[in-house]
């Protein structure tokens, strides 16, 4: 495919760095670092503005399967969209920071021409209430057309799945152990294999099945948050955890800001102060907090507020990082879940990018996860065994029907099965391949 991507930041350049080997790609970057970077990729790279239609031209956008807007300029990106639908790209995708252009976190065939509309700050607060809504949970992700979740979770000390089997567990039969990460690998688990406090398990589930995971892996209820930061994450995670049945607060220094979604947010409390006194912490009882989700504009900061608060008894602590090298860095040092915005953009579109039968797309611990649907004839009825999967691929789950299959070598596969497969990046190509 002939890919133009406009921006070269920490999306575009990692974008343009996975697609290069198997596309044609077109960089445009007006800064002169950004250029002088990607520039050493196996790619076309332009500088200039990218709302520039001369630009775009001299790019070959006309000729383009797909266009990326991934700025860190929402006009630019929606003025640079819709110049390249007018001039004839096939596909056009948009990211925007800001949610006055968009009402959800994904938004497709919008009225305007734009393929797809992908406001990364929306997508990582619902995360962040789906997280908050499953406790321990680090990941969820929607499969099969909203039949099916894969959850990560991470086994909490002193849960009920810390140091039982998965056999003693008595999971129902459409709820799937798929993988376990541990020691810095992945795994498939059997039924005697122990789970131990640290361990991160994707579960794949029946939706409807979800809910009677809470308390199993992590700690048994959520009943009160506290969110601090009324920015645009912190308010919308307020906004779709305050339909449930949890108590909700909202902490932020402005007062201004607060006086503004006191009347918008029925049902959470908000309250003005520093996150970062400790007395204030206190008084607030912050310790008594399930769980705490930490959107400051400022990194540091939000680690800062993630381990006071669970110094105070906090038992969930989860970090808005803006800086993707950091996520790692806050885990380590004790942040539950640290949840990265560019991560959430680069997922979304490398899902939306998968033409063949890559169905949906997700990340664990560098691992790709995608959901392949069997419809290659010359592949019915063989064993799993007999599959030619790149070395280190792993097929997690089979769903077949409204039925979860835990796979087995032996296993045989039907027409329609969607299969997860675990695989690296660089092997997402192959697997496309085996099964097109």
């Amino acid at each position: 495919m002939r890919i133009v991507i406009a921006g070269a930041g920490e999306v575009g350049y990692s974008l343009a760095m996975s697609l290069a080997p198997s596309h044609d790609v077109i960089v445009i970057e007006k800064d002169i670092s950004r250029f002088d970077r990607v520039s050493e990729l196996d790619v076309v790279a332009i500088n200039g503005n990218a709302a520039n239609m001369k630009v775009l031209k001299n790019a070959g956008v006309e000729k383009a399967d797909v266009f990326l807007a991934v700025t860190g300029d929402d006009e630019v990106n929606l003025l640079s969209g819709l110049a390249a639908r007018e001039v004839g790209a096939k596909r056009v995708i948009v990211r925007v920071e800001n949610p006055e252009y968009v009402d959800r976190p994904i938004v497709k065939d919008h009225p305007l021409g734009y393929d797809v509309l992908i406001c990364p700050q929306l997508s990582l607060a619902q995360e962040a209430a789906r997280i908050i809504g499953i406790p321990g949970a680090i990941e969820v992700v929607t499969f099969s057309g909203g039949k099916v979740e894969m959850i990560e979770l991470q086994v909490m000390e002193g849960s009920k799945a810390d140091g039982k089997t998965v056999a003693e567990l008595n999971l129902p039969p459409n709820v799937v152990i798929a993988s376990i990460y541990r020691d810095g690998h992945i795994e498939i688990p059997r039924g005697d294999t122990v789970l131990r406090a640290g361990d991160r398990v994707a579960i794949v589930s029946k939706t409807e099945d979800v809910e009677m995971l809470k308390g199993i892996f992590g700690p048994p209820v959520t009943r009160r948050v506290t969110i601090f930061g009324a920015g645009t994450i912190g308010s919308y995670t307020a906004k779709i955890l305050s339909k449930s049945m949890m108590s909700v607060k909202l902490i932020d220094s402005n007062i201004e800001r607060c006086e503004a979604l006191s009347s918008e947010l029925d049902g959470v409390r908000i309250v003005c102060g520093d996150a970062t006194d400790i007395e204030f912490l206190i008084d607030e009882e912050i310790g008594k907090s399930d769980a705490v989700l930490a959107t400051t504009e400022s990194d540091e900061k939000n680690l800062l507020i993630s381990l006071l608060s669970k110094n105070l008894g906090a038992k969930i602590a989860i970090a808005k990082v803006e800086k993707r090298e950091y996520v790692k860095l806050f885990e380590a040092v004790g942040v539950d879940v640290a949840l990265n915005p560019r991560s959430v953009t680069y997922n979304e579109v490398s899902k939306l990018l998968r033409t063949m039968r890559i169905e949906t797309l997700a990340e664990i611990e560098g691992t790709a996860v995608v959901e392949v649907v069997v419809r290659n004839t010359k592949l019915l009825g063989k064993a799993l065994k007999d599959l030619p999967l790149p070395k280190g691929t792993i097929i997690g789950a089979i769903v077949r029907g409204d039925e979860c299959i835990i796979p087995r070598g032996e296993t045989r596969i039907e027409y329609e099965d969607r299969l997860l497969v675990f695989a690296s990046w660089d092997e997402i190509e192959k697997v496309e391949e085996i099964f097109r």
